[in-house]
């Protein structure tokens, strides 16, 4: 059996997952763990990284990186798994930035990396669910935490753009943008037995709570219920979207008239105009028109470093 391999995006929180790399590895080592570390230094890199150390036998992957990265990672665990039955538990380390999926995990947080690793090698392990999501015809995509289509993910087209920020600042600075830029088209949805048409704002999918960099868009969304949770708002005017874009950040915009929540365990979106669809922060196209998605319950183990499991 292979030791556990680390996956460590360099690039990811703007380039500061790659600085800490030497208290990294001092975790690691702290942690008594045999490991191998590889690093990711393209797109898609570490769902090749981890397809390849699921089939050289690893034990354990920990993903080093925001949520892009737990995203490539596990599409190589599954896409790996599917082809040689082995599977694989997953392993944390959140240095992004957005870092939504840790958030409703309840991991530890990757300042005290001494801590996250030390937990991780403790080897509490939760099955949750993930998602699974195809755009047009393209391939079949996981993901841990969220997809968004229309605004939000215009959003995310705009912060990967954004290069001399870091944090929250790059999600403000993208909603600002992508305000600008962003218009609301109608979106037919599909969902169990029920039918919407409406000009939408944006329609978010989640398996976790917080998506865009902490805004709180599904407050009862639970990782293993076997349910995605979505979002979707009505086309605002731009002083409406200012006024509630507070409540979206504490939760509180469930009780809005112009927002529809709930869960399914499968949707269809069908747009009249192209809009852009990201997961998990990742931009996954700009121009979709038909997207469909559903849920894979108890789909992976993570090795979580959470103080407390539910």
């Amino acid at each position: 059996m292979e030791p556990t391999l680390v996956i460590l995006n360099p690039w990811a929180g703007k380039g500061s997952a790659g600085a800490r790399r030497p208290a990294l590895e001092a975790a690691l080592q702290a942690a008594g763990l045999a490991y191998t570390l590889v690093t990711s230094h393209a797109r898609g890199g570490a769902t090749e990284l981890a397809w390849q150390g699921v089939e050289r036998g690893a034990a354990q992957i920990i993903a080093v990186g925001g949520d892009g990265t737990i995203n490539e990672v596990v599409n190589g665990i599954k896409g790996a798994e599917q082809a040689s039955g082995r599977r694989v538990p997953l392993g944390i380390v959140a240095i992004g930035t957005g870092s939504d999926f840790v958030k409703t995990l309840e991991a530890a947080e990757a300042s005290d990396l001494a801590s996250a690793i030390q937990r991780i090698a403790a080897g509490t392990t939760r099955t949750i669910d993930l998602g699974r999501v195809q755009v047009g015809d393209q391939p079949p995509r996981f993901f841990v935490n969220g997809l968004g289509m229309g605004l939000d993910a215009q959003i995310a087209v705009e912060a990967e753009q954004i290069k001399n920020l870091k944090g929250i600042a790059v999600y403000f600075l993208a909603i600002i943008r992508a305000l600008a830029k962003y218009k609301a088209g109608q979106m037919t949805i599909q969902y169990d037995d029920q039918r919407i048409k409406r000009r939408l704002l944006f329609a978010s999918v989640a398996n976790g709570r917080y998506q865009g960099g902490g805004f709180y868009l599904t407050p009862a969304a639970q990782l293993d219920d076997g349910q995605l949770d979505f979002c979707f708002v009505d086309n605002l005017r731009l002083d409406e979207i200012m006024r509630y874009l507070p409540r979206v950040l504490e939760g509180t915009h469930v009780t809005m008239k112009q927002a529809t929540l709930g869960s399914a365990r499968r949707l269809t979106v069908e747009s009249s105009s192209p809009i852009p669809v990201a997961t998990d922060g990742e931009v996954l196209a700009t121009d979709a028109r038909m997207v469909q998605v559903e849920v894979v319950p108890a789909a992976l183990d993570v090795l979580t470093n959470a103080r407390e499991t539910r």
